[in-house]
């Protein structure tokens, strides 16, 4: 243990809808293949904002508990197995992944997804679990977070910045996997429904792997469409009608633009945004899905998937794609696009609510991603 340690941990705890809180919970015991991160930086995302209003059930039931699962940190103590299996040191930078394999073989995890491990469910990772009892520490909005055996836990490469390791292996990441999971060739053509900071990176991603990109969203997404025509997106702007007629007026008018489109990535998690997918995507072409609205919202015309003959994906999060992603992300800045310029709104952790309710929009302010810094 670190000399002048310290005895708490400061988060902030959701207590329930709309109820976040700050509370100090005890260090946990670190054991010889344990480690504690110090958090440098944590990303606020779309599911967070979801958990906030109360979205999910089985979040509510374990409150206490700690948002937080784009997570970078600095070592502040290890075991010693731990630093001779994972060749870490105190002080060092680390991302840690939301998510990690089981050792017990089970077909997710044999198969490379380990976000979907079988003997730990889904639902079990940083941000979900509850603070209740120890570790504790099982979230990226506090001071520090547990670190057991199991996870998954790279080093951040020595010239990123904290910014720039924070976008890379998680967003960006996403946007590497959910790109190629289209089955888009090179020169082919990936239209990306919902700007936020996913739909961002899987434009990005796209591009940067040999694919055209149009990036689809709302006249309150200004900002975030002229970003992505900086580094090479097309752009329609469209709007909240959500009618049948109007959605088949807007993929004619998206191709008439645009061109055909091979594959469709949608990450609005809206149903209309589910809709337009399935009627832009070019016969024989792939949608890809990785945002859900609620089910009982969500039209779904299965003979367009018939009629199109259209491959249907969906894509979770990135397993086995952090150091690809970092590799792209320091060829883009090489060529002078630094995804770590994306955060561009940072929140100490008593401003969480606020930090939530800016990347919700629910402000004046329009981010482009938002963080927070507990050290702040």
């Amino acid at each position: 243990m670190i000399t002048g340690s310290p005895s708490f941990a400061r988060a902030a705890a959701y207590r329930g809808p709309e109820d976040m809180g700050l509370e100090n919970f005890p260090i946990p015991v670190i054991g010889p293949d344990d480690l504690l991160l110090e958090v440098i930086l944590c990303g606020v995302d779309g599911s967070e904002l979801a958990m906030y209003r109360g979205a999910f059930d089985y979040v509510n039931e374990r409150v206490p508990v700690i948002f937080g699962d784009e997570i970078v940190g600095r070592v502040a103590q290890i075991g010693a197995a731990a630093a001779d299996r994972r060749n870490l040191t105190v002080g060092d930078k680390v991302v840690v992944e939301a998510r990690w394999p089981c050792t017990e073989g089970c077909h997710a995890c044999d198969h490379g997804q380990y976000y979907l491990c079988e003997r730990r469910g889904l639902k079990n990772g940083y941000g979900t679990l509850s603070a209740k009892e120890p570790p504790y520490l099982w979230g990226g909005y506090s001071t520090h977070t547990f670190v057991p055996p199991e996870a998954v836990v790279y080093p951040v490469p020595a010239d990123f910045s904290d910014r720039t390791a924070l976008v890379a292996s998680s967003p960006f990441a996403n946007g590497i996997r959910w790109a190629d999971a289209t089955d888009v060739p090179d020169g082919g053509h990936i239209a990306v429904i919902g700007p936020g900071p996913q739909g961002l990176s899987c434009a990005l991603a796209a591009i940067a792997t040999g694919r055209r990109a149009t990036l689809i969203g709302l006249e309150a997404d200004a900002q975030r469409l002229e970003l992505a025509a900086g580094f090479g997106a097309t752009t329609f702007v469209t709007t909240r009608d959500s009618s049948p007629d109007a959605i088949l007026e807007t993929a004619a008018a998206i191709v008439a633009q645009h061109g055909d489109v091979d594959g469709v990535i949608e990450v609005s998690g809206s149903p209309a945004g589910k809709a337009l997918a399935m009627n832009l995507v070019r016969v024989l072409g792939t949608v890809v899905s990785s945002a859900s609205p609620n089910p009982s919202t969500q039209p779904f015309d299965w003979r367009l998937l018939m009629w199109k003959e259209i491959t249907l994906k969906g894509r979770l999060s990135h397993p086995n794609t952090v150091e690809k992603a970092f590799e792209k992300a320091r060829g883009l800045r090489e060529q002078g696009l630094d995804v770590g310029d994306w955060i561009t709104h940072v929140f100490p952790l008593e401003d969480v609510t606020n930090a939530i309710r800016t990347a919700a929009y629910q402000t004046e302010e329009r981010p482009i991603k938002v963080a927070l810094d507990p050290r702040a």
